[in-house]
C-alpha cells in the first residue's frame, strides 16, 4: 500500500540498487499520480485512464487491466489475495490479485483521492464526503463511518494510517482526527494550522504530518498533544520518512530537509532546485529514492546525505517509487511505467 505499510513508513526490507539499469518501460493510457504497489513478482498501478493494471515484475508485460469508471488518483491496496483500488467517483472496487475479476465495489458519498490503508482484515477509506470508512476486505461491508466534519468545499486528502488502536485522518480545514480502529468512535482531535494533503507518518507513540503552510508536525499519537512543529522553505510534500533518528521530507520548491525527529531541530539541509510531489522510499541500505516533476530519478544515501546517482526519466514523477526484490518501480505522468536494477 502507500508507503509498504499502514504506518506509510516508505522503508523496503530490500536494497536500493546501486546503479541502477533499467529493465523495462511500459505505456499505460493515463497518468499515474499515486505510487506502484509490488507484491509476489507483480507491480499494480492505476493511473488516470479509469483502469488499474497488472504488470509482470520481471518483463513489464501487461497481465491483466480492469476499467473502475473513473480516474483514479490513489495507490492501491494489496492484502493477500485481494487488491482494492479507489477511484475519482467515489467508488472502492476490490479485485481478485492474480486474475483481475471483480470481488465487490462500495460506493461512498464523495470522490477519493486519498490512497487507502488496510490492516486485519479491514479497510480504511477516507472519501471527500467528509467520512472517514472503516471496510470489511472480504465482502465490501461498511463497519462504522466517522464523520470528520470539514467546512463546505473542505474535504479529505490524506491517506489514513494505522496503528494498533487508532486510524488517523487529517481534513483541508487543518484538524487531525484519530479515530478507534474498533468503534469508529473519536478517540482525540487537534487542529494544526493549515490543511493537510499527505499522509501521516506513524512510528511508536509519534505521529509527523506536513501541512500547507509549510510545517511540519510531531504529535503524541495517544493524546494528539503537539510535541513540536517545525517551519521550512515551502509546503512540505509526501510523508516524512524516518531513518535513524532523523526525519526526511522534501518541499514542492526542491528542499531537502532532515530534521531531528525527537526535537524538531534542523540537522542537514540541501537543494535539488526542482519540484518535489512525494516522499523519499529507502531502501534497507540507507538509500533514499526520490523523483522530481522535471523528470528526474535521483538516488541519495542518507548516511553520506549525498547523491550518488541520478536518472533521467523525461515525464513528471508524482508518486513516490517502489522497491522490492532489489528493483526500484516507478510510474510518471505521462503514464510510463519503468523498472530499473
Amino acid at each position: 500500500m502507500l508507503g509498504g505499510d499502514a504506518g506509510h513508513t516508505f522503508q523496503s526490507v530490500d536494497s536500493v540498487p546501486s546503479n541502477p539499469v533499467k529493465l523495462w518501460e511500459t505505456k499505460l493510457q493515463g497518468g499515474v499520480f499515486g505510487s506502484p504497489v509490488v507484491h509476489e513478482k507483480t507491480v499494480y498501478v492505476a493511473a488516470h485512464d479509469q483502469r488499474v493494471w497488472a504488470l509482470n515484475m520481471r518483463n513489464g508485460k501487461v497481465l491483466w487491466n480492469f476499467a473502475t469508471g473513473d480516474a483514479i488518483s490513489a495507490t492501491p491496496v494489496v492484502i493477500g489475495d485481494t487488491l482494492v483500488v479507489a477511484s475519482k467517483d467515489g467508488t472502492v472496487t476490490a479485485l481478485h490479485a492474480k486474475s483481475g475479476e471483480k470481488k465487490w465495489q462500495t460506493k461512498t458519498g464523495g470522490k477519493i483521492v486519498a490512497s487507502p490503508a488496510a490492516d486485519n482484515g479491514v479497510l480504511y477509506v477516507a472519501s471527500n464526503d467528509l467520512f472517514l470508512y472503516a471496510i470489511d476486505l472480504e465482502n465490501g461491508k461498511i463497519l462504522w463511518r466517522y464523520n470528520a466534519e470539514d467546512y463546505r468545499y473542505g474535504g479529505l486528502y490524506v491517506a489514513p494510517a494505522l496503528d494498533q488502536e487508532r486510524v488517523y485522518v487529517g481534513a483541508k480545514n487543518g484538524v487531525l482526527h484519530a479515530v478507534s480502529r474498533q468503534t469508529g468512535k473519536p478517540a482525540w482531535s487537534t487542529a494544526l494550522g493549515s490543511a493537510m494533503y499527505d499522509a501521516p507518518l506513524v512510528i511508536g507513540n509519534r505521529l509527523y504530518i506536513s501541512t500547507y503552510d509549510r510545517a511540519l508536525y510531531a504529535l503524541d499519537a495517544v493524546t494528539g498533544v503537539i510535541l513540536w512543529h517545525r517551519v521550512v522553505d515551502d509546503w512540505p510534500k509526501g510523508t516524512p520518512v524516518l531513518v535513524g533518528d532523523t526525519l526526511y521530507v522534501g518541499t514542492t520548491s526542491g528542499g531537502l530537509y532532515g530534521i531531528q525527529a525527537a526535537t524538531g531541530v534542523v540537522v542537514w539541509q540541501y537543494s535539488l532546485g526542482d519540484e518535489l510531489r512525494h516522499s523519499f522510499t529507502v531502501g534497507v541500505n540507507r538509500v533514499g529514492v526520490i523523483g522530481t516533476m522535471q523528470g528526474r530519478l535521483l538516488g541519495m544515501d542518507l548516511n553520506t546525505q549525498q547523491v550518488v546517482w541520478e536518472r533521467k526519466v523525461g515525464a513528471a514523477i508524482f508518486g513516490a517509487p517502489a522497491v522490492a526484490d532489489s528493483t526500484l518501480v516507478m510510474a510518471t505522468l505521462n503514464g510510463d511505467v519503468m523498472a530499473w536494477r
